[in-house]
């Protein structure tokens, strides 16, 4: 493959829908569950979810925010949520300054 080209298997992950994701990010819990010798149970003791909340999660990515932090935290994974919602890094002093003027309290689109 040439460097820099986008191979069809990142196509396809690149336009994954939000069930594709839901459903890739319970399949990718599971084996981190797995890798970390965790049966459903003792993940359960640790996050206070049931194991049939975490099962379901696994087999179909459906899952309330709260239990699916709870089961983030479990797995030692929490650190990756922070970089979820970040603003865009700052490039130019021009996009400094309209930034230390106070955000919008809702949006213009």
């Amino acid at each position: 493959m040439v460097v820099g080209m986008i191979s069809p298997i990142n196509k396809i992950f690149s336009m994954d829908g939000p069930e594709e994701v839901r459903v890739r990010l319970g399949a990718k819990a599971k084996a981190l569950r797995l890798f970390k010798g965790f049966k459903r149970v003792t993940l359960s003791d640790k996050c206070g979810v049931s194991p049939e909340t975490i099962r379901n999660f696994e087999q179909s990515g459906k899952i309330t925010l709260e239990n699916f932090i709870r089961i983030t935290y479990a797995l030692e994974e929490s650190s990756k949520l922070d970089n979820l919602f970040d603003l865009p890094e700052l490039s130019s002093i021009k996009e400094i300054i309209q930034r230390q003027h106070t955000q919008p309290k809702r949006g213009r689109k």
